[in-house]
């Protein structure tokens, strides 16, 4: 799961007086920071979703933001979910969703579109 570190409270000190070392929570917060907006890694390649019957589902279960594509085939309905229970109409079949980490995007079809993953 995504881990969330809030900001250190202001109380809490950048450098230690005792160590002149910044201090753990500041470490951590950095750190995490660092993390989730990929280690200094590019972003990878989109790579393309290989999609099962209608209604398909996907989900992202990275922990990181995304992109999803989606194009041509025939889609009839196309959902949004934060939670996997309450699904929302996007009032739209075609175009790029962006999505965070446990978000799902749920697409019904007569023929089958194309799904490109794009991460960021």
């Amino acid at each position: 799961m995504l881990d969330l570190t809030n900001i250190p409270a202001p109380r809490v000190t950048l450098i230690d007086p005792r160590t002149n070392f910044m201090t753990r929570e500041w470490y951590r917060f950095f750190l995490n920071l660092f993390v989730l907006s990929g280690s200094g890694q590019p972003p990878a390649a989109p790579t393309a979703v290989t999609i099962t019957a209608s209604p398909f589902t996907y989900i992202n279960t990275s922990n990181l933001l995304v992109d999803i594509m989606i194009s041509g085939g025939g889609i009839s309905k196309l959902e949004f979910s934060r939670n996997g229970v309450t699904f929302f109409n996007t009032g739209s079949y075609y175009g790029m969703f962006g999505l965070s980490p446990g978000d799902r995007l749920r697409a019904t079809y007569v023929s089958p579109p194309t799904i490109t993953l794009v991460p960021r």
